[in-house]
């Protein structure tokens, strides 16, 4: 069979690609997110140009594959390096795999990391800290390049922490509050302590009332019912700012503020 196919690797500026999106009528949404965490990446030279998947686009000049890179190349307002193959069957079937989350993505390109930080709870973690409790988007390069640049203050913290879970209570929200307190000189014996008591409630000194109804609160929440992760932090700091303190409350408060903030951007 004659394959006219061909493939070139090309700069696909941001003019190329306005005018290839135009050409995407009969393909999947488009996800916003997905943009959006493209555009961040070739806007902070993350974007990784080597792996070999191609824009794809058929006989009639109709783009089959990648509508999602060509709208963040035009969101980024910036071009990137690629593939590009021309005269792909107009009536194949394209892209139709599961989507690689970043666990996978981190999984396959360090493969050399402790399981820990390929975990689901981590990664959260990760993109709390990264994004200062925002919903920016935040991709895998930026992850690594995260866990890189701290990784000796992250293996004392998150090589210490039990990493079994506890339902409702091992979220990833918790990790990050405690991480931040951690961070600010809270010491990882108290931060072990509380996480103890929280998981498994096997306490009876008023001491641990502040930890036992954070514990509470997480259990009775509904499955879905969270104020958003900035807000669910300060509760668990809450928590662990009166189990310190040795103060004997019996309610649960979400602050105004985070007791132990993010820090600083270094200058």
């Amino acid at each position: 069979m004659q394959n006219n196919m061909t493939m070139t690797y090309e700069f696909v500026d941001p003019e190329m690609a306005a005018v290839l999106r135009e050409t995407n009528d009969n393909n999947r949404k488009i996800s916003a997110k997905t943009v959006d965490s493209y555009a961040y990446d070739i806007l902070n030279d993350n974007w990784d140009e080597q792996t070999g998947v191609a824009i794809s686009i058929d006989a009639n000049g109709v783009l089959r594959d990648g509508a999602h890179r060509c709208e963040a190349i035009v969101k980024a307002g910036k071009g990137i390096w690629s593939w590009v193959c021309r005269n792909v069957d107009a009536e194949g079937t394209y892209d139709n795999n599961r989507k690689r989350s970043n666990a996978d993505q981190i999984t396959i390109m360090r493969p050399d990391y402790e399981s820990v930080y390929k975990s689901t709870r981590y990664i959260s973690c990760a993109r709390t800290m990264i994004g200062k409790g925002s919903r920016a988007p935040v991709s895998p390069k930026s992850i690594m390049d995260y866990t890189d640049a701290h990784k000796e203050v992250l293996d004392i913290f998150f090589m210490n922490m039990p990493q079994s879970t506890v339902p409702k209570i091992s979220l990833a929200n918790v990790y990050c509050a405690l991480y931040l307190a951690y961070l600010q000189g809270v010491d990882i014996d108290d931060i072990l302590s509380f996480y103890e008591i929280l998981c498994y409630g096997m306490s009876t000194s008023e001491v641990d009332f502040p930890v036992i109804a954070y514990r509470n609160y997480l259990l009775n929440r509904e499955v879905g019912a969270h104020s958003g992760a900035l807000i669910e932090m300060g509760r668990c700091q809450y928590a662990l700012k009166k189990y310190l303190t040795h103060s004997c409350t019996k309610r649960t408060v979400a602050p105004s503020e985070l007791i132990w903030d993010f820090p600083k951007e270094d200058k």
